[in-house]
């Protein structure tokens, strides 16, 4: 390791006494008669290389003339702050060096990674800083973190408000030079909402010291079996008390999905291959607006929307043979084409005061969401049975209707003080869910109707919470957090065909701890532990049948209850290279998807059920380290033990069993001045049991480069993802001791093409507010 010196460095930002940025000021050290020299770059920016540790006499001239003055003692890369007078003015003013950051940290309720110290993620945007970011995995557009079921992504303390590839596209739209940090929080704390077995990922940007403007230009080719488009532009400004964001984004083309499925019944095999051409449009709206009143306090509002125009060109063929020779015996096949215009839009207003210069605040936010989710589904199915010598030809209209109407209310106080730092709220949120579905199946030949079913489901849900934080450092090694959190809950659940209503009221506690031990700088260890609750969706509340077929539907269940997970973790950091985690979670009345099977009609239900309690204990182990000084790598390898216990008679008694994962992430410096980048990602998943699922193993190649240009005003990127199309996983179960497979395809072999251009002031000013019923509108999804 000595190898690879440890070179000297002093680094930093030159501000005016009103912390503003001063561009191209030149910057001296010296030490022995010798000078080292640099110049400030136009956001005020510096940094000087030095050939060894010592006393050295840093300058500051503007103008000719030295306006800042003072030896500083170096040993190791430092980190400067320096505040300058204008040239006039010749008085030494004083500047505190204190010593870099350390590329990953562990604080006592996250993991700390310091993008600003990363060559690695240098020209790239905040998806490139996430695929470097301990304990984070992106698959496709997907962000997953160890050892939970989903996550959730912030950008400066505040949820944003999409998912999927609205999402994705957003954290592109991020460049990598404007984040400071990104925080992972695996347990979060009472100040969270208590929603979903799920971790949190806050992206810190960097802060804005001066007035500025800039757009920012975005267009993507990707080409998998079809070719999709995205273009985008993205404006940034701040004026005196005024700052605005806005980007407008507008993605177009096809897609393919499919699926193999087998159900193995007693006397016969049925093989179903289901292959879907999606054809999507999608426009999304991002506004930030923020106006501060005074010094101490500001207002400001944030609108998410997204507006859709989908179809999905829909075929099923489904057959069985028997066991003896293999010949066929049924063929139900179904064409169709599926259409919908989606849409959904978030307005947050927020007001933040705060209350002294040492960290006390209080905010306010107001939040609405409304989602509308239409959909038809009309299909033919030629259904034919060769050994009962019948033939039935159908055609269906079926058509669904969701909409998701959400109000909140949240206030936050947060007091730190010299013997502990407290933090408390409240929050009160409504929402309101109105489905209908109507479904009619006709005879093909005379159009006699032979079924049909009509549903109007109206669900509504109150919540009220509140919570307490307190963190309390004991020393400089040790420091403890406890929170606890209350949450009161309201709902009702109508089905007007049935006439059926079903109300509940309950209150549950959350209690939320974390120890925290430093004994050094070198090493961290920590221990947590944490309650949460995970509610159902919205849609799978809904008691109405959604048929993909005449033989295949889905139905919801009014009677599903919430589930709830009771976590525990340790993690131990070393420096910025390694970091180890394990964790144990245990989860009870756990719902989920089944299969249930008519064998007599050769139809198949999928159905929403409370079936199991399950525990889970696993660990992962991450590397970051920069082997020279033009390769750095980041591996990431963990392991889990499930075990499952079902409640219900379509499955056995037990199931347990282990699975794991391997992924590395290497980028290569091409050239001196590391403006041409290379990435190679390979990920390797281990068989695994998930639950009463096996899963073979898959892997994943990807290859990528990027080329900053013109003064890194723009940026060109090649990727090639998936290369050799081994994201494929085949999944296998038994429900009612029938065994069944799935192997579903994603198009995820691909390769792309970005063209991202930035003019204006290179400062971004973009501040994303938490809405206050973000979990709300996950639960619409």
């Amino acid at each position: 390791m000595s190898a690879f010196s440890y070179a000297q460095s002093i680094s930093g930002k030159l501000l005016d006494k009103d912390q503003k940025a001063i561009p191209y000021a030149e910057i001296t050290a010296g030490k022995d008669g010798i000078k080292r020299m640099a110049m400030s770059d136009e956001n005020g920016e510096f940094m000087v290389s030095l050939p060894e540790n010592g006393k050295y006499l840093l300058e500051v001239l503007q103008n000719e003339a030295v306006v800042y003055s003072k030896i500083s003692m170096v040993n190791g890369n430092i980190h400067s702050d320096l505040i300058v007078q204008a040239a006039k003015e010749t008085d030494i003013k004083e500047v505190k060096l204190t010593a870099k950051k350390r590329l990953v940290e562990r604080k006592i309720d996250r993991l700390v990674f310091n993008v600003e110290n990363s060559v690695s993620a240098q020209g790239g945007d905040a998806m490139d800083a996430l695929k470097l970011t301990p304990g984070v995995r992106i698959q496709g557009d997907e962000i997953k973190l160890s050892g939970k079921s989903s996550v959730k992504v912030m950008v400066n303390d505040r949820i944003i408000q999409l998912s999927g590839d609205d999402l994705y596209n957003y954290l592109k739209s991020i460049p990598v030079a404007n984040i400071r940090k990104i925080e992972v929080i695996t347990n979060p704390p009472a100040q969270y909402d208590a929603e979903g077995n799920s971790g949190l990922i806050n992206i810190q940007l960097k802060e804005v010291t001066q007035d500025n403007w800039k757009v920012t230009l975005r267009s993507v080719y990707q080409q998998a079996t079809y070719a999709t488009f995205l273009h985008a532009v993205g404006l940034t400004y701040k004026k005196d008390k005024f700052s605005a964001l806005v980007d407008l984004n507008y993605q177009y083309g096809k897609n393919i999905y499919t699926n193999d499925i087998n159900y193995y019944y007693p006397n016969e095999h049925w093989n179903n291959n289901i292959y879907n051409r999606n054809h999507q449009k999608n426009l999304g709206i991002v506004m930030n607006l923020k106006y501060n009143l005074t010094k101490r306090s500001s207002i400001g509002t944030q609108l998410i929307s997204s507006f859709s125009n989908n179809t999905s060109d829909e075929f099923n063929n489904n057959f069985s043979r028997n066991y003896t020779d293999g010949a066929v015996i049924k063929n139900y096949k179904t064409e169709g084409m599926s259409s919908g215009k989606p849409k959904n839009v978030s307005l947050n207003v927020n007001y933040t005061l705060d209350l002294d210069d040492k960290g006390k605040k209080f905010s306010v936010d107001a939040d609405y969401f409304n989602g509308v989710s239409p959909k038809d589904n009309n299909f033919s199915s030629l259904l034919q049975d060769f050994e009962g010598n019948s033939s039935e030809n159908q055609f269906a209209i079926n058509n669904s209707h969701q909409d998701i109407k959400n109000y909140s209310l949240k206030a936050d106080v947060e007091l730190p003080g010299s013997w502990a730092d407290f933090a408390f709220g409240v929050k009160a949120t409504s929402t309101t869910t109105d489905n209908k579905v109507d479904s009619k199946f006709y005879n093909k030949i005379d159009e006699s109707l032979l079924s049909s079913q009509a549903d109007h489901f109206l669900y509504k849900e109150n919540l009220q919470m509140i919570y307490i934080s307190v963190l309390k450092h004991f020393g400089e090694k040790w420091d403890v957090k406890a929170g606890l959190r209350g949450e009161n809950t309201q709902t009702n659940a109508n089905s007007f065909s049935v006439n059926q209503e079903i109300k509940r009221n309950y209150f549950k506690i959350f209690p939320t701890a974390y120890v925290s031990f430093k004994p050094n700088e070198d090493h961290v260890l920590s221990l947590n532990f944490g309650r949460r609750i995970q509610r159902p969706g919205f849609w799978e509340m809904n008691p109405a049948r959604w048929y993909m077929s005449p033989k295949s539907y889905t139905e919801g269940n009014p009677f599903l209850q919430p589930a709830y997970s009771y976590n525990i973790e340790f993690n131990y950091s070393y420096k910025s290279l390694l970091n180890l985690s394990l964790f144990n979670s245990n989860k009870r009345d756990g719902y989920g998807q089944v299969t249930v099977h008519d064998i007599m009609n050769d139809s198949q239900a999928f159905k929403r059920l409370n079936y199991f309690d399950s525990s889970s204990l696993g660990g992962s182990l991450s590397f970051n380290y920069d082997l020279f000084s033009w390769w750095n790598t980041a591996t990431e390898v963990s392991a889990y033990y499930n075990e499952l216990n079902p409640k219900i008679d379509l499955f056995s008694n037990f199931y347990s069993g282990w699975g794991g994962y391997t992924t590395s992430t290497n980028t290569f410096s091409l050239n001196k001045k590391k403006t041409f980048l290379a990435t190679l990602y390979y990920e390797y998943n281990y068989p695994a049991v998930q639950g009463i699922i096996n899963s073979s193993s898959s892997s994943t190649l990807n290859i990528g480069f990027r080329s900053l240009l013109f003064n890194k005003k723009l940026t060109v990127g090649l990727n090639f993802d998936d290369i050799f199309r081994k994201n494929l996983t085949l999944y296998n179960n038994r429900s009612q001791d029938i065994n069944q497979t799935f192997l579903q395809y994603y198009d995820t072999r691909q390769f792309r093409v970005s063209l991202t251009y930035k003019f204006g002031s290179t400062k971004l000013s973009m501040e994303e507010r938490e809405t206050g019923n973000q979990d709300e509108k996950n639960r619409s999804n």
